[in-house]
């Protein structure tokens, strides 16, 4: 390993320990030393490419299933592509003349093999966020290239089968970048259309698809508008959840207020694979006022590990996660002091299942069916 990289690693096992909660709840110190060791006499860790698959092999080891919070990134590339898997199928969604096809293979290396590596660096705490984390890393270029079976590679060679079975090949040069008319809209994927609403069906549909600060002004000017609203003739009110990934869990609070002044009514919230961090916060106190859930488990347990703080070390960036969050017991726990008197029960996974279990096909996908919503409004 080059001396930089060995500096880099060096600093932030350093930064990690003193900033974690709970450093070693998964692994050892002296295993993961050891682990170190192992990889750098594996791989020769001569370029970031390869370092990236290091860190990422690494801090997997150290999260486990508990952390999803402590990450590591290096600037990439994002690709002109993004997928949904269904099952073992990776089905195109961007760009359209692409969507509903299937991605076989990269270089010739078939999906199924390309998504076993990749489980091998990305960290998640239920099934859903492996589902959510391989459909974001098979945009990543870095990340692909940092890939035992590619990490050699100077092109990257997708073949695409159509719906209608003819086979289509998009070739990527390693060198290039990414013209803006390729791109798909990053943060139109990463946060929806959060703060939008309609009234169907005597039912208001409210989306809260993101809590990024940046949403901050759009939450709250979008729940006064629906405040000013007349519910006489409205009977039910569903919170489309999906898709929120998180932010500041203290932007919850506008919705919650005002569906706490709406008990009367039918409560519905709508959950997918993409609910994570502060999208559980709000989706956990959704439950508390009454709403009812409709849709597919999310992205993380209740409890877990969360509160980043990022790290700038060398030209990388770390996140590490400061707190343990037990939502069942209305705790945050900062210290290590306190979680070291925790009992090992309260770590158990605290996995969501919805009231109605409603799952979305990739037939329902490539129709553009929302299964889901359909459910919420015929049958609650």
């Amino acid at each position: 390993m080059l001396e930089y990289y060995q500096n880099v690693l060096k600093e932030f096992i350093s930064e990690y320990e003193r900033l974690h909660v709970n450093p070693w709840h998964n692994i050892a110190k002296e295993e993961l030393e050891n682990l170190c060791k192992e990889l750098i006499n594996k791989y020769e860790i001569d370029d970031g490419y390869k370092f990236n698959y290091f860190m990422n092999y690494i801090i997997k080891r150290l999260n486990g299933m508990d952390d999803a919070h402590t990450k590591f990134k290096m600037r990439t590339v994002i690709l002109p592509f993004n997928y949904r898997i269904f099952d073992e199928e990776v089905v195109v969604n961007y760009p359209d003349g692409l969507k509903g096809s299937t991605l076989e293979s990269i270089n010739e290396v078939s999906v199924s093999n390309i998504l076993n590596e990749l489980d091998d660096v990305i960290t998640y705490g239920t099934s859903e966020k492996k589902r959510y984390e391989l459909e974001k890393s098979l945009f990543d270029m870095s990340l692909l290239f940092s890939l035992p079976s590619l990490r050699e590679s100077e092109e990257l060679i997708f073949e695409f089968k159509t719906i209608s079975g003819e086979i289509e090949k998009r070739t990527i040069d390693k060198r290039d970048a990414m013209t803006s008319d390729e791109q798909f809209d990053i943060e139109e994927y990463y946060y929806g259309d959060t703060g939008t609403y309609e009234i169907k069906d005597n039912t208001l549909i409210y989306r809260h698809c993101s809590v990024q600060n940046e949403y901050k002004d759009i939450i709250e000017e979008s729940v006064n508008e629906i405040r000013s609203l007349d519910f006489n003739n409205i009977s039910k009110i569903i919170v489309d959840l999906r898709g929120n990934i998180g932010g500041n869990s203290g932007l919850n609070k506008p919705l919650l207020d005002f569906l706490s002044e709406h008990k009367d009514k039918k409560l519905v919230v709508l959950t997918d694979y993409r609910v994570f961090s502060s999208g559980s916060i709000a989706l956990y106190d959704l439950i508390k006022i009454g709403c009812t859930t409709v849709g597919e488990g999310i992205g993380a347990p209740f409890n877990s590990y969360g509160e980043q703080v990022w790290l700038d070390i060398g030209k990388y960036r770390f996140a590490v996660s400061t707190c343990y969050f037990i939502p069942g017991m209305d705790m945050k726990i900062s210290n290590k002091e306190d979680i070291e008197k925790i009992d090992s029960e309260v770590f158990k996974p605290v996995i969501f299942k919805p009231d109605y279990y409603v799952k979305s096909t990739k037939e329902d996908f490539i129709n553009n069916k929302d299964k889901v919503l359909e459910f919420a409004l015929k049958n609650i």
